[in-house]
C-alpha cells in the first residue's frame, strides 16, 4: 500500500532538482501495480518513476472505488526540474484511465487528482516493454519514419500483434524507388506482411519480391508499412530488414588479381595469387551517385563441390558512389597442376603452376538482385594460384 502524498511547493520542487539528478516525488517501480486507499475528493497523488531505455508504455489509473472520478497526467522531467505534460486522460465516472505509446529514456511522473472520492481507493502503475526498435514511433502513417536519400537497409520489429510501422522515402529527384522486405536466415519472413501505398489504397508486397516505381514525379514520397500476420502467432525477438529507397545501379565494377604468370589450359576470367583489388561505382537512376551503400566482394576461392562457401568482403561508397577495397584470399593447395610456356619478360620460361578453381559475384548489401552473378550466371570464374616454379 502506498500512503497519500502531500504536494510541496513548486519553489521547493527546482531547488530539488540539482546537478545530480533527484525526483521530484518519490520514485516506484515499473511494470508493479500500487494500491492507495483512503482518498478523499481534492487529494493529489504523485510519483516518479524512470525509463532506462527507450519503451512502448501503458501508464494506467484502475480499479477505482464505485463513485469515484479520478483523472491521469503524465509528466516528464528534463532533468532540471522542468515539467511538461506528455499526455492526460479524464474518462468520465471511475472509468479506469490509460496512456498509451512509445516514451525515450528519462524520467516521468504520474500526476493523478481526486475530482470525486469519498474514502476511496485505485491502483496505478506503468507497464513497460523495452522490446522495440530504433524506428518508434512510427505506428501511424502520420508518425513514419523519414529515411534518407539513399537505398536504406533497417532492421526493426513488431512488439505486438497490433503494432504496425510505417516509413517513408521521397524521390527528391524523381528517381526510381525499389523496396523489398526480408526475414532472418531462419525463415522468420511469414511473422509480417509488407504493404506500398499506391496513392488510394495499400497494397500487399508477396514475400520473397521487391517492388519498384521505375519513374515518379520530383519530391513523391513513397509509403511503405510493416504489420502482423495474423495466421502467425508474433515474436516480438524476430527482426525484419526492409531495403527501401533509391534503385541501385551498378554502372562500372572491376576485380582484378596480383602479379601472376596465367593459367591458359582453361578459362578462368580472374586470376590472383593472394590479392583480389576491387572496385564499384553505385547510381540512382538519375545517375546521382548512391553514397554510402555496401558493396559485397562474394568470393569461393576453391570450388569442391555443388555448395558454394562464399567468404564476404565488403565496402562502403564514397560521395562519388565508388568503393575501392583490397581482398586476401589466403594462400592455397592445388588440385590441378600443369605447365605454362610463357616468354613474356622476352626469355622464354617453363612455369610449372597449382591452383584451384573458384568464382566471384558482387552483390549490394541493402538491395537483392543488383551486382555482378545472377540467378543464370551465377558467378566470374576464378583462378586462384597456389604455386608457380620455374622448371628447366
Amino acid at each position: 500500500m502506498v500512503s497519500e502524498l502531500k504536494k510541496p511547493a513548486q519553489g521547493a520542487l527546482k531547488g530539488a532538482a540539482i546537478a545530480a539528478f533527484e525526483p521530484l516525488f518519490p520514485t516506484l517501480d515499473i511494470n508493479t501495480l500500487y494500491t492507495v486507499d483512503a482518498v478523499q475528493a481534492g487529494n493529489e497523488f504523485a510519483y516518479h518513476f524512470n525509463l532506462p531505455q527507450n519503451a512502448r508504455v501503458q501508464v494506467q489509473l484502475v480499479n477505482q472505488s464505485a463513485g469515484a472520478d479520478m483523472s491521469l497526467t503524465l509528466f516528464q522531467d528534463d532533468g532540471q526540474g522542468n515539467l511538461s505534460v506528455v499526455g492526460s486522460s479524464d474518462a468520465a465516472g471511475n472509468a479506469d484511465e490509460y496512456l498509451n505509446g512509445v516514451l525515450p529514456a528519462g524520467d516521468y511522473y504520474w500526476y493523478m487528482v481526486a475530482k470525486v472520492a469519498d474514502n476511496a481507493q485505485f491502483s496505478f502503475g506503468v507497464a513497460v516493454d523495452s522490446n522495440i526498435d530504433a524506428f518508434e514511433p512510427n505506428d501511424s502513417a502520420q508518425t513514419a519514419f523519414v529515411l534518407p536519400d539513399s537505398m536504406n537497409k533497417v532492421s526493426g520489429n513488431l512488439d505486438s500483434a497490433n503494432d504496425v510501422d510505417y516509413f517513408d522515402f521521397t524521390a527528391v529527384r524523381g528517381q526510381s524507388v525499389s523496396m523489398y522486405l526480408a526475414g532472418d536466415e531462419n525463415g522468420s519472413r511469414n511473422q509480417w506482411i509488407f504493404d506500398r501505398f499506391d496513392g488510394a489504397n495499400w497494397v500487399t508486397v508477396p514475400a520473397g519480391s521487391t517492388s519498384t516505381y521505375p519513374s515518379v514525379a520530383p519530391g513523391t514520397t513513397v509509403k511503405v508499412r510493416v504489420r502482423a500476420n495474423p495466421a502467425v502467432a508474433q515474436d516480438p525477438s524476430k527482426y525484419y530488414q526492409l531495403s527501401l529507397g533509391s534503385t541501385p545501379r551498378l554502372n562500372t565494377s572491376s576485380v582484378k588479381g596480383d602479379n601472376i604468370v596465367r593459367v591458359t589450359e582453361v578459362w578462368l576470367a580472374t586470376q590472383t595469387a593472394r590479392l583480389l583489388n576491387w572496385s564499384t561505382q553505385w547510381s540512382d537512376s538519375t545517375g546521382a551517385p548512391l553514397l554510402g551503400v555496401t558493396p559485397v566482394l562474394r568470393v569461393d576461392n576453391h570450388f569442391v563441390d555443388l555448395n558454394y562457401r562464399w567468404v564476404d568482403y565488403k565496402a562502403t561508397t564514397n560521395s562519388a558512389g565508388v568503393s575501392e577495397a583490397t581482398a586476401n584470399i589466403g594462400t592455397c593447395f592445388g588440385d590441378y597442376t600443369t605447365v605454362i610456356n610463357d616468354s613474356s619478360t622476352g626469355v622464354p620460361y617453363k612455369w610449372r603452376t597449382t591452383y584451384n578453381e573458384g568464382g566471384w559475384r558482387i552483390e549490394l548489401v541493402e538491395f537483392p538482385g543488383v551486382g555482378v552473378g545472377g540467378e543464370n550466371v551465377q558467378y566470374v570464374s576464378l583462378g586462384h594460384i597456389c604455386t608457380q616454379d620455374i622448371i628447366h
